[in-house]
Protein backbone atom coordinates (compact mmCIF):
# COMPACT_ATOMS: atom_id res chain seq x y z
CA UNK A 1 0.00 0.00 0.00
CA UNK A 2 1.40 3.36 -1.26
CA UNK A 3 1.18 6.67 1.12
CA UNK A 4 -2.15 7.76 1.80
CA UNK A 5 -2.43 11.34 0.81
CA UNK A 6 -4.34 13.59 3.20
CA UNK A 7 -5.84 17.28 3.02
CA UNK A 8 -7.08 19.58 6.14
CA UNK A 9 -10.28 21.83 6.01
CA UNK A 10 -9.46 24.95 7.86
CA UNK A 11 -6.52 26.00 10.09
CA UNK A 12 -6.59 25.19 13.49
CA UNK A 13 -4.35 25.08 15.97
CA UNK A 14 -4.35 21.82 17.01
CA UNK A 15 -3.99 20.67 13.61
CA UNK A 16 -0.62 22.67 13.39
CA UNK A 17 0.33 21.77 16.67
CA UNK A 18 -0.34 17.67 16.86
CA UNK A 19 -1.80 16.09 13.31
CA UNK A 20 0.59 18.18 11.08
CA UNK A 21 3.86 16.87 13.02
CA UNK A 22 2.46 13.76 12.88
CA UNK A 23 1.72 13.37 8.95
CA UNK A 24 4.83 14.68 8.38
CA UNK A 25 6.52 12.45 10.77
CA UNK A 26 4.67 9.10 9.51
CA UNK A 27 6.18 6.78 6.68
CA UNK A 28 2.55 6.08 5.71
CA UNK A 29 0.59 9.23 5.39
CA UNK A 30 1.85 12.03 3.26
CA UNK A 31 0.07 15.95 3.90
CA UNK A 32 -0.47 17.25 1.15
CA UNK A 33 -3.09 20.25 0.80
CA UNK A 34 -4.59 22.45 3.57
CA UNK A 35 -7.92 24.87 2.69
CA UNK A 36 -9.34 28.00 4.25
CA UNK A 37 -11.72 29.90 3.07
CA UNK A 38 -8.90 32.68 2.48
CA UNK A 39 -6.24 32.22 0.43
CA UNK A 40 -3.92 34.12 1.55
CA UNK A 41 -4.70 32.48 5.21
CA UNK A 42 -4.17 28.96 3.84
CA UNK A 43 -0.85 30.19 2.00
CA UNK A 44 0.76 31.28 5.12
CA UNK A 45 -0.28 28.35 6.93
CA UNK A 46 0.52 26.05 4.14
CA UNK A 47 4.09 27.91 4.11
CA UNK A 48 4.53 27.87 7.78
CA UNK A 49 3.84 23.87 7.80
CA UNK A 50 5.58 22.30 4.61
CA UNK A 51 2.64 21.76 3.23
CA UNK A 52 2.53 21.74 -0.83
CA UNK A 53 -0.83 23.21 -1.69
CA UNK A 54 -3.00 25.60 -0.35
CA UNK A 55 -6.64 26.30 -1.52
CA UNK A 56 -8.63 29.23 -1.12
CA UNK A 57 -11.99 27.57 -0.46
CA UNK A 58 -13.06 23.80 1.17
CA UNK A 59 -14.90 22.94 -2.00
CA UNK A 60 -11.55 22.96 -3.77
CA UNK A 61 -9.58 20.88 -1.68
CA UNK A 62 -12.91 17.99 -1.99
CA UNK A 63 -12.48 18.48 -5.34
CA UNK A 64 -8.94 17.29 -5.97
CA UNK A 65 -8.89 13.93 -6.73
CA UNK A 66 -5.79 13.22 -5.27
CA UNK A 67 -6.67 13.37 -2.17
CA UNK A 68 -7.60 10.41 -0.06
CA UNK A 69 -8.18 11.28 3.38
CA UNK A 70 -9.62 14.92 4.83
CA UNK A 71 -8.60 15.49 8.34
CA UNK A 72 -11.34 18.07 9.74
CA UNK A 73 -11.14 20.41 12.63
CA UNK A 74 -13.22 23.04 12.19
CA UNK A 75 -15.55 24.42 14.99
CA UNK A 76 -17.79 22.01 16.01
CA UNK A 77 -21.11 23.17 14.93
CA UNK A 78 -19.54 22.56 10.78
CA UNK A 79 -18.27 19.53 11.62
CA UNK A 80 -21.57 17.67 10.03
CA UNK A 81 -22.18 19.86 6.85
CA UNK A 82 -17.79 19.27 5.61
CA UNK A 83 -18.32 15.41 6.77
CA UNK A 84 -21.12 15.01 4.61
CA UNK A 85 -19.54 17.63 1.56
CA UNK A 86 -15.98 15.69 2.33
CA UNK A 87 -18.05 12.21 1.70
CA UNK A 88 -20.09 13.42 -1.34
CA UNK A 89 -16.84 13.95 -2.96
CA UNK A 90 -15.44 10.89 -2.58
CA UNK A 91 -13.14 11.56 0.93
CA UNK A 92 -12.26 9.31 3.88
CA UNK A 93 -13.11 11.53 6.95
CA UNK A 94 -11.33 11.72 10.00
CA UNK A 95 -12.84 14.35 12.30
CA UNK A 96 -11.82 16.46 15.17
CA UNK A 97 -13.92 15.41 18.61
CA UNK A 98 -17.18 15.96 19.23
CA UNK A 99 -17.81 14.67 15.59
CA UNK A 100 -21.36 15.69 16.34
CA UNK A 101 -23.70 17.52 19.02
CA UNK A 102 -26.55 15.78 18.18
CA UNK A 103 -27.18 11.69 18.00
CA UNK A 104 -29.39 12.04 15.08
CA UNK A 105 -26.56 13.76 12.84
CA UNK A 106 -24.68 10.38 14.18
CA UNK A 107 -27.13 8.27 12.92
CA UNK A 108 -27.39 10.38 9.33
CA UNK A 109 -23.46 10.03 9.07
CA UNK A 110 -23.31 6.34 10.31
CA UNK A 111 -25.96 5.91 7.30
CA UNK A 112 -23.79 7.76 4.97
CA UNK A 113 -20.57 5.65 6.05
CA UNK A 114 -22.40 2.43 5.45
CA UNK A 115 -24.28 3.74 1.73
CA UNK A 116 -20.71 4.92 0.66
CA UNK A 117 -18.13 2.71 2.18
CA UNK A 118 -16.11 5.66 2.95
CA UNK A 119 -14.73 5.38 6.31
CA UNK A 120 -15.85 8.26 9.26
CA UNK A 121 -13.69 8.47 12.38
CA UNK A 122 -13.45 10.77 15.44
CA UNK A 123 -10.27 12.14 16.48
CA UNK A 124 -9.54 10.60 19.68
CA UNK A 125 -5.72 9.67 20.00
CA UNK A 126 -6.05 8.63 23.56
CA UNK A 127 -7.63 5.24 21.83
CA UNK A 128 -3.75 4.37 19.86
CA UNK A 129 -1.54 5.53 23.42
CA UNK A 130 0.33 2.29 24.17
CA UNK A 131 -0.34 3.12 27.92
CA UNK A 132 -3.96 3.16 27.92
CA UNK A 133 -4.44 0.43 25.03
CA UNK A 134 -1.81 -1.59 28.37
CA UNK A 135 -4.17 -0.63 31.13
CA UNK A 136 -7.42 -1.58 28.95
CA UNK A 137 -6.17 -4.86 28.72
CA UNK A 138 -5.31 -5.26 32.27
CA UNK A 139 -8.43 -4.60 33.44
CA UNK A 140 -10.05 -7.16 30.69
CA UNK A 141 -8.21 -9.87 32.34
CA UNK A 142 -8.87 -8.94 35.15
CA UNK A 143 -5.48 -8.43 36.52
CA UNK A 144 -6.42 -5.80 39.40
CA UNK A 145 -9.97 -7.21 40.19
CA UNK A 146 -13.30 -5.91 39.31
CA UNK A 147 -13.38 -2.10 38.18
CA UNK A 148 -15.78 -0.73 40.58
CA UNK A 149 -14.68 3.40 40.65
CA UNK A 150 -13.65 5.93 38.01
CA UNK A 151 -12.17 9.79 39.08
CA UNK A 152 -11.44 11.56 35.86
CA UNK A 153 -9.90 15.22 35.81
CA UNK A 154 -9.24 17.54 32.93
CA UNK A 155 -8.86 21.30 33.49
CA UNK A 156 -6.90 24.05 31.65
CA UNK A 157 -7.50 27.95 32.26
CA UNK A 158 -8.52 29.90 28.82
CA UNK A 159 -10.96 33.23 28.94
CA UNK A 160 -9.72 34.40 25.94
CA UNK A 161 -12.95 35.22 24.24
CA UNK A 162 -11.82 35.04 20.76
CA UNK A 163 -11.08 31.18 21.47
CA UNK A 164 -13.61 29.03 19.37
CA UNK A 165 -14.45 27.11 22.78
CA UNK A 166 -15.71 30.44 24.36
CA UNK A 167 -16.99 32.42 20.80
CA UNK A 168 -19.71 29.57 20.31
CA UNK A 169 -22.04 28.62 22.45
CA UNK A 170 -23.52 25.84 20.08
CA UNK A 171 -20.70 23.26 21.20
CA UNK A 172 -18.35 25.44 22.90
CA UNK A 173 -17.68 25.33 26.71
CA UNK A 174 -15.71 22.93 28.77
CA UNK A 175 -17.62 20.17 28.74
CA UNK A 176 -17.77 19.42 25.03
CA UNK A 177 -14.09 20.35 24.53
CA UNK A 178 -12.39 18.35 27.37
CA UNK A 179 -14.52 16.94 29.55
CA UNK A 180 -15.76 14.43 26.42
CA UNK A 181 -12.14 13.07 27.50
CA UNK A 182 -12.33 11.68 30.74
CA UNK A 183 -15.81 10.39 29.94
CA UNK A 184 -14.38 8.14 26.76
CA UNK A 185 -11.72 6.90 28.54
CA UNK A 186 -13.74 6.01 31.66
CA UNK A 187 -16.39 4.26 29.31
CA UNK A 188 -13.59 2.64 26.86
CA UNK A 189 -12.22 0.75 30.32
CA UNK A 190 -15.22 -0.17 32.14
CA UNK A 191 -16.43 -1.67 28.89
CA UNK A 192 -19.78 -0.67 29.25
CA UNK A 193 -22.49 2.41 28.69
CA UNK A 194 -23.61 4.33 31.77
CA UNK A 195 -27.53 3.90 32.47
CA UNK A 196 -27.87 7.43 33.62
CA UNK A 197 -25.64 10.63 34.50
CA UNK A 198 -25.78 13.57 36.88
CA UNK A 199 -23.99 16.59 36.50
CA UNK A 200 -23.78 20.12 38.55
CA UNK A 201 -22.34 22.96 36.13
CA UNK A 202 -21.78 26.72 36.19
CA UNK A 203 -21.48 29.20 33.22
CA UNK A 204 -19.13 31.93 32.32
CA UNK A 205 -21.46 35.23 32.44
CA UNK A 206 -19.98 37.24 29.73
CA UNK A 207 -18.82 34.00 27.66
CA UNK A 208 -21.96 32.38 28.10
CA UNK A 209 -20.55 28.71 28.13
CA UNK A 210 -19.83 25.88 30.92
CA UNK A 211 -16.43 26.58 32.94
CA UNK A 212 -16.99 24.46 35.77
CA UNK A 213 -18.95 21.14 35.55
CA UNK A 214 -19.18 18.46 37.73
CA UNK A 215 -20.18 14.83 36.51
CA UNK A 216 -21.17 11.86 37.48
CA UNK A 217 -21.97 8.04 35.91
CA UNK A 218 -23.24 4.86 36.92
CA UNK A 219 -22.96 1.62 35.00
CA UNK A 220 -25.42 -1.08 34.86
CA UNK A 221 -22.78 -3.16 36.55
CA UNK A 222 -22.69 -0.95 39.78
CA UNK A 223 -19.63 0.72 39.16
CA UNK A 224 -19.66 4.52 39.08
CA UNK A 225 -17.66 7.54 37.44
CA UNK A 226 -17.08 11.06 38.59
CA UNK A 227 -15.26 13.76 36.89
CA UNK A 228 -14.40 17.45 36.73
CA UNK A 229 -13.57 19.73 33.95
CA UNK A 230 -13.52 23.12 33.78
CA UNK A 231 -11.38 26.10 31.64
CA UNK A 232 -10.87 28.58 34.28
CA UNK A 233 -8.65 26.47 36.14
CA UNK A 234 -4.81 25.51 36.68
CA UNK A 235 -4.21 22.97 33.58
CA UNK A 236 -4.36 19.20 35.30
CA UNK A 237 -5.43 15.85 33.61
CA UNK A 238 -5.56 12.68 35.44
CA UNK A 239 -7.82 9.40 36.08
CA UNK A 240 -7.93 7.32 38.88
CA UNK A 241 -9.49 3.36 39.01
CA UNK A 242 -10.74 1.89 41.95
CA UNK A 243 -10.79 -2.21 42.21
CA UNK A 244 -12.13 -3.88 45.44
CA UNK A 245 -8.07 -4.46 46.40
CA UNK A 246 -6.44 -1.68 44.03
CA UNK A 247 -5.95 2.05 43.27
CA UNK A 248 -4.74 2.28 39.71
CA UNK A 249 -3.12 5.82 39.20
CA UNK A 250 -2.77 7.46 35.59
CA UNK A 251 -0.83 11.05 35.49
CA UNK A 252 -1.68 13.01 32.67
CA UNK A 253 -4.09 10.65 31.05
CA UNK A 254 -4.81 11.98 27.70
CA UNK A 255 -1.25 13.15 26.57
CA UNK A 256 1.60 11.05 25.05
CA UNK A 257 4.91 11.30 25.56
CA UNK A 258 7.48 11.01 22.36
CA UNK A 259 10.81 11.23 24.42
CA UNK A 260 10.20 9.90 27.84
CA UNK A 261 8.49 6.66 29.02
CA UNK A 262 4.88 6.37 30.36
CA UNK A 263 3.55 4.84 32.99
CA UNK A 264 0.77 4.23 35.22
CA UNK A 265 1.19 3.44 38.76
CA UNK A 266 -0.46 0.30 40.76
CA UNK A 267 -1.34 0.80 44.35
CA UNK A 268 -2.56 -2.17 46.81
CA UNK A 269 -4.62 -1.63 50.45
CA UNK A 270 -1.35 -1.11 52.39
CA UNK A 271 -0.53 2.53 53.64
CA UNK A 272 3.06 2.00 53.06
CA UNK A 273 3.28 0.06 49.86
CA UNK A 274 5.33 1.65 46.97
CA UNK A 275 3.26 1.39 43.61
CA UNK A 276 4.20 -0.96 40.82
CA UNK A 277 4.79 0.76 37.79
CA UNK A 278 4.07 -0.12 34.17
CA UNK A 279 5.88 1.43 31.76
CA UNK A 280 5.35 1.93 28.06
CA UNK A 281 7.82 2.97 25.45
CA UNK A 282 7.73 6.96 24.16
CA UNK A 283 5.13 7.15 21.22
CA UNK A 284 3.23 9.67 19.02
CA UNK A 285 -0.50 8.59 19.59
CA UNK A 286 -1.34 11.52 16.79
CA UNK A 287 0.99 9.77 14.74
CA UNK A 288 -0.63 5.85 15.56
CA UNK A 289 -3.89 7.36 15.28
CA UNK A 290 -3.68 8.96 11.70
CA UNK A 291 -1.81 5.42 10.34
CA UNK A 292 -4.45 3.67 11.62
CA UNK A 293 -6.44 5.73 10.11
CA UNK A 294 -5.51 5.43 7.08
CA UNK A 295 -4.38 1.78 7.07
CA UNK A 296 -8.34 0.53 8.51
CA UNK A 297 -9.82 3.35 5.31
CA UNK A 298 -7.72 1.42 2.80
CA UNK A 299 -8.45 -2.30 3.97
CA UNK A 300 -12.44 -1.81 5.00
CA UNK A 301 -11.48 -3.18 8.65
CA UNK A 302 -13.35 -1.32 11.63
CA UNK A 303 -11.18 1.67 13.24
CA UNK A 304 -11.77 2.03 16.77
CA UNK A 305 -12.91 5.80 16.88
CA UNK A 306 -15.97 4.82 15.62
CA UNK A 307 -19.17 6.08 14.93
CA UNK A 308 -20.62 3.60 16.89
CA UNK A 309 -18.50 5.27 19.84
CA UNK A 310 -19.29 9.03 18.97
CA UNK A 311 -23.34 8.03 18.95
CA UNK A 312 -22.73 6.60 22.64
CA UNK A 313 -20.66 9.76 23.61
CA UNK A 314 -23.17 11.79 22.19
CA UNK A 315 -25.69 10.49 24.10
CA UNK A 316 -23.94 10.70 27.40
CA UNK A 317 -23.13 14.26 27.10
CA UNK A 318 -26.71 15.28 26.08
CA UNK A 319 -28.06 13.09 28.88
CA UNK A 320 -25.36 15.20 31.40
CA UNK A 321 -26.41 19.06 29.69
CA UNK A 322 -30.13 17.66 30.32
CA UNK A 323 -28.81 16.16 33.80
CA UNK A 324 -27.42 19.80 34.59
CA UNK A 325 -30.57 21.60 33.77
CA UNK A 326 -33.09 18.82 35.93
CA UNK A 327 -31.00 18.83 38.74
CA UNK A 328 -31.43 15.49 39.39
CA UNK A 329 -30.27 12.19 37.54
CA UNK A 330 -31.33 11.40 34.09
CA UNK A 331 -31.64 8.21 31.76
CA UNK A 332 -28.85 8.13 29.11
Amino acid sequence: MGKSRWGILGTAGIAQDKLIPALHASDQCELVAVASREEQKAIAYAKKNAIALAYGSYEQLLEDPTIDIVYLPLPNHLHVHWITEAIKAGKHVLCEKPLALKAEDVQHLIKLRDSSGLLIGEAYAIFHQNRLIGLKEHLQNNDFGPLQSIHGFFTLYNKNPHDIRNFYQDGGGALWDIGVYPITVGRWMAGEEPVEVACVMDHDPKLKVDHNTTGILRFASGAQMSFITGMQHPFHTSMTFLTDSKRIEVPNTFHSDTENPMAFEVYDDSRTAKAQIYQYEPMDQYQKECEQFAACAASGQPFIGSLEHTLANTNVINALFKAAKSGKFERV
